[in-house]
């Protein structure tokens, strides 16, 4: 994947990104926090490092601060939750790029928060971080 472009942006097409290079790695996180800002029962993120990535369209952005480390990004216009920034990287939601299919999980955070319904992702090294 060295040398390879990623696009991608939100819904309206407000906001686009491009980033460069092998992703740093892509995660599944079950923390309550990733849950509510997806809406969905984990967040799936393609980690860069924050100066391989390119944001065109910031004045369409809002963002929230939901920890001391990292602030989340989403459209203004649509509402799409795009990334996140943190201690020098930023971290897409994968299905905001236009080629997520081309990607697949390697890691499992916050596990210990996995909803129990819900079987670890094949293929996966899974991380037992605290309550969250």
């Amino acid at each position: 994947m060295a040398g390879m472009e990623w696009t991608g942006g939100s819904m309206c097409e407000a906001v686009h990104f491009r980033a460069f290079g092998e992703p740093v790695r892509i995660e599944v996180c079950h923390c309550r926090t990733c849950r509510r800002n997806t809406g969905s029962a984990f967040g799936i993120f393609v980690l860069f490092k924050a100066d391989k990535a390119v944001i065109e369209g910031e004045e369409n952005l809002t963002s929230y601060r939901s920890s001391p480390e990292t602030t989340r990004h989403s459209c203004r216009q649509c509402g799409t939750p795009l990334f996140n920034r943190f201690e020098g990287h930023i971290d897409f939601h994968l299905g905001t790029l236009d080629e997520a299919e081309r990607l697949h999980p390697q890691t499992e955070i916050w596990t210990t928060r996995r909803l129990p319904w819900l079987s670890a992702f094949p293929d996966t090294s899974c991380s037992l971080y605290g309550p969250r």
